[in-house]
């Protein structure tokens, strides 16, 4: 069965996250930032928000992210891992949700982490809708182990 005829926009998205730089610039992951998150989310568990604590007892020798707050970085990191908002000709989009989350290991306060991604599939739907997945890994610095590996579906819309 022949494969379909793709559309220019699809071709445009193709080139776009095939050519499109792939790994992320990193990012220090602060107390700071650790600390609001626990406020915004209203959980301020001891792991996360104490650092005198988390020496003494915690398993990690220190306060770790939230996985949440890691998982919450995705927007911004593929935004700078891609090099822009959106493809050229892509008027907006909206988060679709996650085929696939694992946090894999805790990213201690002070480390430094960034993002890998690699586009997995375009799916043309209707009235110039395309679903994007990328799978998405983001690192931390000097560790073998991934923070967090997570297949993303984003909704784009074309002009």
């Amino acid at each position: 069965m022949p494969e379909p005829k793709k559309t220019p926009m699809m071709n445009e998205l193709e080139s776009f996250y095939e050519e499109s730089a792939r790994t992320s610039r990193w990012i220090e992951v602060t107390q700071d930032d650790i600390d609001q998150f626990g406020r915004a989310t209203h959980d301020h568990d001891w792991m996360h928000m104490d650092p005198d604590r988390s020496r003494r007892e915690s398993p990690f020798g220190g306060t770790i992210a939230f996985g949440f707050w890691t998982l919450s970085l995705l927007t911004h990191l593929v935004r700078d891992t891609l090099g822009a908002d959106y493809p050229p000709g892509i008027l907006y989009g909206f988060n679709y949700g996650f085929d696939r989350v694992r946090l894999m290991a805790p990213v201690p306060v002070g480390s430094r982490i960034r993002n890998h991604c690699q586009l997995k599939s375009i799916v043309e739907k209707d009235d110039g809708r395309f679903l994007v997945t990328t799978e998405n890994r983001i690192e931390i610095e000097h560790q073998d182990k991934p923070a967090l590996v997570a297949d993303w579906v984003t909704m784009l819309v074309s002009g």
